[in-house]
């Protein structure tokens, strides 16, 4: 697939305030700096990252030449871009030996060398100033692939995506050029909370918009899933996969890895594609299932980054103080549920210091002593591991006490992402994606089906997304436990690992719709139930997610706590008749299902 990125770059001589907020409302991203005479920290800290010729000057980026290089010998040499010369042999051996990421080339005249095998074999990116669309397209002809723009508005962008065969993204001038993981050690604190907040969870740059998972605030898109700029782009590469899905090809990894950087107009192709299927497997029913989730204590010894249930800021005010429910309190609030018509409960809490596998067992245990039908839906792959652990008992053991005590199914969390380079920095001490993936291994041996989650947009990538969906399409082919996908976009506002600038501030809402859609046509023919969360997006998310593959709302969710923890503002319940009538008003037809996807009522029976 042809990516070409594009930088917009401006000299910059001033921190004045007027100076930088009529830049920022030009979209320049990245600044050139070469004399010092202003407080560059200032320029940061208003969104801008910098580029100089002077190691002395404290930028993002340093531009470097055969002359000065030996000037940078300290500085990292993914932070460097090599300005080619007019002498090509002094230039392939630099390039060679210093292994820059990145190739500015001002001279025209040296554009027909790039194509050639030896320069191609030193695997640097070619980035070249375009002052045309004429000019962009004949740079892109002769192998450049990163544009610098200077003074470019946004049609003239838009006009050079429709004309460019290629897929096009912006960027900053240090992502996509640096991963998450290399970006934590090789910049500064400062700069890598800046860089965090100018990117997306793909390298892309981070269009601005209030929207974000867990606000009140609709969806900032008309008309079409994406939210892209530019809003059109072209590649060959997904043309042909999404071509080979229609014709009903399973997705391979690799193809997977490749659609998870589809811009613009190529989103709202995928979604159209998981949309079709949508329809081919479930039809035009949105289901929901009315149930309650109890969430026993917010009180927890693990420290996971993205948790603002259990820890965070007081100041927030975003959750409550420390609590913990007695067995008794669940079981009177399991009966409430099913007064107010509940098929099943869903239970969930923090890890208390006291709690042993016992706590669990004895929970279930008077659950069903006193509610007998009720589906009890509890216990993530964590609480399982922990709570055998705590007994000495295994966990395939373990898990056939608590069905035998009443259990019903797993809720799929805990798994966050499914990428042990990623849980290092977001969970350290919670269990590994293999450990999660044993636990429902071991589940589904028993007959305990469960869901499956990953929450995505905070310190993730696209590698540990393909990683994700991966292993669990891998346990469903060997198990055919898992009864749906349910994608949690990370909420930033209460979290720790967000409020601390190690992370980013979500993921952009592209991002929410591939991860819906490409979960439909991943998972095609092994898990028929794609979910969205509405408590993390809201009806207006929830409604461009219906047009790209979803066909399910989850649950009514009395008194859900845990969203709203971490700074999410919807609702902690919706009630029947409102789901329902929102379904209806998007012309699909809802039904209220059980826990097991077993069709409880239908529109007709609603209605009455």
């Amino acid at each position: 697939m042809k990516r070409v990125s594009f930088l917009r770059i401006r000299p910059c001589n001033s921190d004045n305030d007027l100076y930088l907020n009529s830049r920022k409302k030009e979209y320049t991203s990245s600044f050139i700096v070469n004399e010092l005479i202003f407080d560059i920290l200032k320029v940061h800290q208003n969104g801008f990252q910098t580029i100089s010729q002077s190691a002395e000057i404290d930028s993002f980026v340093w531009l470097v030449n055969k002359e000065n290089i030996d000037q940078f010998s300290s500085i990292n040499r993914k932070l460097l871009i090599y300005q080619i010369s007019n002498n090509k042999q002094i230039d392939y051996e630099i390039l060679s030996r210093e292994k820059i990421p990145y190739s500015l080339i001002e001279n025209v005249n040296y554009l027909e060398s790039i194509t050639a095998p030896s320069f191609q074999a030193l695997k640097t990116i070619i980035s070249s100033y375009a002052d045309t669309i004429e000019q962009a397209l004949e740079l892109i002809s002769h192998g450049v692939t990163d544009l610098w723009l200077r003074d470019w508005n946004n049609d003239d962008i838009e006009k050079l995506s429709t004309k460019a065969n290629c897929n096009l993204f912006e960027r900053t001038l240090t992502s996509p050029l640096l991963e998450i993981n290399e970006a934590r050690k090789i910049l500064s604190t400062e700069k890598f909370t800046f860089y965090l907040h100018s990117r997306d969870v793909r390298g892309y740059k981070r269009k601005e918009v209030d929207w974000a998972p867990g606000k009140d605030l609709s969806v900032p898109t008309i008309g079409k899933a994406s939210l892209s700029f530019p809003s059109f782009s072209y590649s060959d590469d997904i043309s042909d996969i999404i071509s080979s899905i229609k014709n009903g090809v399973e997705l391979a990894n690799d193809d997977l890895h490749k659609l998870f950087y589809a811009q613009g107009s190529l989103v709202d192709d995928i979604a159209r594609v998981a949309n079709n299927i949508r329809k081919e497997v479930n039809g035009e029913d949105v289901s929901f299932v009315i149930n309650r989730n109890i969430n026993y204590t917010n009180q927890c010894y693990y420290k996971c980054g993205f948790c603002g249930f259990s820890k965070g800021p007081q100041s927030l005010s975003l959750r409550e103080k420390p609590y913990l429910l007695t067995i008794e309190e669940v079981v009177d609030r399991s009966v409430e549920a099913v007064e107010k018509g509940a098929t099943e409960v869903c239970l969930q809490g923090g890890i208390h210091p006291e709690y042993t596998g016992n706590f669990y067992l004895s929970l279930v245990k008077e659950i069903r002593s006193k509610l007998p039908d009720l589906h009890i839906h509890g216990f993530t792959p964590l609480e399982i591991w922990q709570g055998a652990e705590t007994i000495g008992l295994s966990v395939i053991d373990y898990l056939a006490q608590l069905k035998e005590a009443g259990l019903n199914t797993l809720p799929g969390t805990a798994a966050e992402i499914l990428d042990d380079r990623i849980r290092e920095f977001l969970c350290p001490d919670k269990i590994t994606s293999s450990q999660w993936g044993f636990v429902m291994e071991q589940a589904h041996s028993l007959g305990i089906k469960s869901t499956a989650t990953i929450m995505f947009g905070h310190i993730d990538d696209v590698p540990s997304w393909v990683n994700h969906f991966s292993l669990i399409r891998d346990i469903q082919k060997t198990t055919g436990g898992f009864t749906e996908i349910v994608p949690l976009p990370f909420v930033h506002m209460g979290a720790p690992i967000y409020i601390s600038g190690k992370s980013m501030p979500g993921p952009t809402w592209d991002e929410v719709v591939l991860i819906h859609s490409l979960a439909r046509i991943y998972f095609n023919g092994y898990i028929d139930n794609i979910q969205a969360s509405w408590v993390k997006l809201g009806l207006s998310g929830i409604d461009k997610l219906l047009s790209s593959g979803v066909n399910d709302l989850g649950g009514t969710l009395m008194n859900e706590n845990i969203s709203r923890a971490a700074g999410a503002v919807h609702g902690q319940e919706l009630e029947k008749d409102t789901l329902s009538e929102f379904i209806i008003s998007r012309g699909r037809t809802p039904v209220i299902r059980d826990t097991l996807y077993r069709k409880i009522e239908t529109y007709s029976e609603i209605k009455s």
